[in-house]
């Protein structure tokens, strides 16, 4: 699976579950005037971040973005949605940000 490959592992943001990392929980995905607006909470200390991606961003790119803004730069973590208990799987990094909005 190419999404296994060393260069892949290497810019997906998203955590392997099981492993010990911070949780960034979504609080509003919607597309907005072209764009992706987003709003999520990092940890349990409230942490906010919000601002908008490309209408043609992945997962993938979420990630990344909310990576570099808010966290370390190399520091994986969980993703998870409003309604679901499961985090964002390494294995759903290309699919389309719009599906979730």
């Amino acid at each position: 699976d190419p999404l296994l490959s060393k260069e892949a592992v290497a810019v997906n943001p998203f955590a392997v579950q099981g492993s010990k990392s911070v949780v960034c929980t979504v609080l509003e995905l919607s597309t907005v005037e072209g764009t992706v607006r987003f709003r999520v909470t990092l940890g349990l200390g409230g942490k906010g971040l919000a601002g908008d991606v490309p209408l043609s961003s992945t997962l993938g790119d979420l990630g990344r973005h909310i990576r570099t803004s808010a966290l370390n730069p190399k520091q994986c973590f969980y993703l998870v949605f409003p309604g679901s208990e499961t985090p964002v799987s390494v294995l759903d990094v290309e699919q389309p940000l719009t599906d979730f909005a």
